[in-house]
This record gives C-alpha cells, sequence and structure tokens, in this order.
C-alpha cells in the first residue's frame, strides 16, 4: 500500500512539471460541457450564451488549467462556481479570478476555508483514506470569494441554463450546479472509483456523510440523471444513490 501511496504521488508531482491536461467533451448540445482533469481532480467549462468555469483544481495546477481553457478558446469566463472550499477544487480560484476578473461563488459556510487557504480538519471515511489524508491537505493561494451564497443562485444572467443550489454534507458550504439540460455537477458528494471512474464510490472524506450522500436523493426526484463529479466519472445518479444506499456512513 505505501509503495502503491509513493508511486501515485510520484506521478501526480511529474505531471505537475509537464502533463497536458486531458480534455472530455461530456456534452455537446448547449450548455456544451468539457470536463478537464487536473492531477487528481476535475474543473468543468460550461458554455451556454456565456461560459463559467466550474472548479479550479490545485494551486500547483492552475498553469495546466490556463492551458486547457485555452486550448478550448476560452477568453472570457462570466463566472467561477466553486463547489467547495477544499484545495483540490478552489486552489487555482484566486489566479483565475485575477485573470478573467470573474466573480467567484462559494458557500457561505466555506468562507473561513478559503480565507486560510487551508481545508477544514478532513475525516477520512476508510482506511486508505487516512493514509492519503496528509498528501490531499495541502495548502493554497487564499481569497475571499466576492459571492458568497446562503440560497439558490439563478445562472440566467451569466449565461446558464440552471442554478447553484446549497447541498451541505461534504463541506458545510458545499454546493451543486443543477443544469437546465438534466446534468448536475456535484463535486465531491460522490466519486469515481480509481481504476474504474464510471464506478460510483463513496469520497473519500466528508464532513458529515450522511448528509452528503442524501444530497443524491432530491437530485434524482428531479431526474437529474447523470453526475459530473470532482474525481472521475461521469456517474449515473441512480447507480450512485443506490450503491452508497447499500454501505451505512461510518459512525
Amino acid at each position: 500500500m505505501k509503495t502503491f501511496i509513493a508511486l501515485a504521488a510520484l506521478i501526480s508531482m511529474t505531471c505537475h512539471l509537464g502533463c497536458a491536461a486531458p480534455i472530455e467533451l461530456v456534452r455537446k448540445e448547449a450548455p456544451a460541457i468539457w470536463k478537464i482533469e487536473l492531477d487528481r481532480s476535475n474543473a468543468y467549462v460550461v458554455r451556454g450564451r456565456r461560459t463559467i468555469l466550474v472548479d479550479t483544481g490545485w494551486t500547483a495546477t492552475v498553469g495546466k488549467l490556463e492551458q486547457a481553457l485555452a486550448k478550448l478558446g476560452v477568453t472570457e469566463v462570466a463566472l467561477i462556481v466553486l463547489t467547495h472550499g477544499h484545495g483540490d477544487h478552489a486552489g487555482g480560484a484566486a489566479r483565475l479570478h485575477a485573470h478573467f476578473g470573474a466573480p467567484i461563488v462559494a458557500g457561505a459556510a466555506d468562507v473561513p476555508m478559503l480565507e486560510a487557504g487551508r481545508n477544514r480538519p478532513l475525516r477520512p471515511m476508510t482506511g486508505f483514506a487516512r493514509l492519503i489524508r496528509a498528501s490531499s491537505d495541502q495548502p493554497f493561494a487564499a481569497f475571499t470569494p466576492g459571492l458568497p451564497i446562503t440560497a439558490e443562485l439563478d445562472l440566467a444572467s451569466y449565461g446558464v441554463d440552471g442554478v447553484v443550489v446549497p447541498a451541505p454534507g461534504h463541506t458545510p458550504g458545499s454546493l451543486v450546479v443543477v443544469l437546465a439540460s438534466g446534468d448536475a455537477l456535484v463535486g465531491d458528494l460522490v466519486r469515481g472509483e480509481l481504476f474504474a471512474p464510471h464506478t460510483p464510490a463513496r469520497h473519500f472524506f466528508h464532513d458529515d456523510c450522511n448528509a452528503a450522500e442524501a444530497q443524491l436523493d432530491p437530485l434524482l426526484a428531479g431526474h437529474r440523471e447523470r453526475l459530473l463529479v470532482g474525481h472521475g466519472g461521469p456517474l449515473a445518479t441512480r447507480a450512485a444513490r443506490d450503491r452508497l444506499r447499500s454501505m451505512p456512513c461510518p459512525p
């Protein structure tokens, strides 16, 4: 196990130095959606009448994200949405805000993390999660988001048909982006398996596991059939909900 972790860390470090970020078109019809893989976390470009960015990866990989955005021809970003305040999703936000001038949306309860540039203590869900906690808990470029929210935010004025909805559990300020197309960008409510990215699995860390995974029920009830997640994916919503229901949250 220690050998595996060391190898994963070496691969990640090597990619920090030069691997291009893989880009995948996950929805062709408007709003078009691209997934950008950034060394163990995903960012998403959502392009409707305007373009928004969902999550920004680590501070160390923001250059790779900028290269991917340039490759996609993104010269204007109307809004940056952070699904939560952990460094692997929010680490590039300060630099991208400076680059594009786009306001940053974050859950108000995660603002203390963002202003500190440091995660809240990570609560591992498994023994493996305890082993990788240190490598997952890295400082990042601190900032204060311009749009901290506690209620639903309509994205129409930013050129996308959808809403940002508070979904606490993974962190107190976790958010979900729900698009009229039927897709939901859910951050770390659930993840894809390490070596089977379209197979749902419990995330390694949750502030409140039961609260986080309960967020899948209203998504399924609202006919959101596909989840675009922070690690791996896409995932089928029902498969994710059913898989997690079969595994009680740890005490």
